[in-house]
């Protein structure tokens, strides 16, 4: 199985950022970052039944987008989109598509960003503490109303969230969260690059959830529900990417202009790594 979730995440986020780190020595990195990415726009894009309006990224097994999900009996099969045990990690992907598209030249790398980076908000904005969910699935839009498709007839939406699946164009699987910064990163390039200040206000909105449903005493712990007021119970589990990541991006998305930000005057001077650690680029900036 395979995609832009956990486990595959940081070799596809590398591909273009060393390219953009040292174009003249990782161009072959450049054009398997493209393929992927066409690949991905191609087979993997996927609009809720619920939400056609909604942009998310399947994974795929074989070549199939099929799944045999863990919250289902044992080898029932299931044509739903499921962002694995670890969905928001795949939210970085609006944000990569973003940094492709305006390293590349390519605007239809930066509106499928967006695309991606405004669904996966409503992860947050839908849910009862302002925060997304550790994993959540949908049904294909193919699957809307009546349909002879036979992978429609699989089950759809938990009895208890069919309300909340007709509304949000998600249903949750995995209600935890622990602090993953996957979201607000997205929201820093989508700002970067549009300047359009819904982002900044989105970026806002998530860091005072976090720090309102999430904060213990002199840290904050994974919380067990998103979806529930309050968060449901802490794990008195931190993770050092909440301040390496969660924190700065939500503070640069706010901090002043200079050539350390993201296309800065059009530019990219510098890239970062995965934990946001700002490294010059080789050899001349890319647009």
């Amino acid at each position: 199985m395979g995609g832009w979730a956990g486990g595959d995440d940081s070799f596809y986020e590398y591909l273009i950022k060393m390219y953009v780190y040292d174009s003249s020595s990782f161009g072959a990195y450049k054009d398997r970052w493209v393929a992927a990415a066409d690949s991905s726009i191609q087979y993997l894009a996927s609009h809720p039944s619920s939400r056609p309006d909604l942009t998310f990224l399947a994974q795929y097994d074989g070549t199939q987008r099929i799944f045999e999900s863990e919250h289902r009996k044992q080898g029932q099969f299931v044509f739903l989109i499921l962002v694995s045990d670890i969905a928001a990690v795949a939210c970085f992907a609006g944000g990569n598509f973003i940094l492709g598209g305006v390293a590349l030249g390519e605007q239809k790398y930066i509106d499928f960003g967006l695309e991606l980076v405004d669904a996966c908000y409503d992860t947050y904005a839908k849910d009862a503490t302002g925060i997304g969910p550790g994993a959540f699935a949908w049904l294909p839009e193919a699957c809307n109303g009546a349909s002879s498709d036979p992978n429609c007839t699989i089950p759809g939406p938990y009895v208890n969230q069919t309300t909340f699946y007709d509304e949000s164009g998600f249903w949750i699987t995995d209600p935890s969260y622990d602090l993953q910064p996957e979201v607000l990163e997205s929201l820093y390039y989508a700002y970067r690059v549009t300047g359009n200040t819904t982002y900044q206000d989105w970026s806002w909105a998530a860091f005072q959830a976090i720090n309102a449903t999430t904060r213990v005493g002199s840290g904050y712990s994974q919380i067990n529900n998103v979806n529930v007021v309050g968060g449901d119970g802490f794990t008195n589990t931190q993770e050092s990417f909440l301040f390496a990541e969660v924190w700065k991006y939500a503070y640069l998305i706010h901090a002043e202009d200079g050539p350390w930000q993201v296309y800065y005057q059009g530019e990219n001077q510098f890239v970062f790594n995965t934990e946001a650690h700002p490294f010059k680029v080789k050899g001349g900036p890319l647009p």
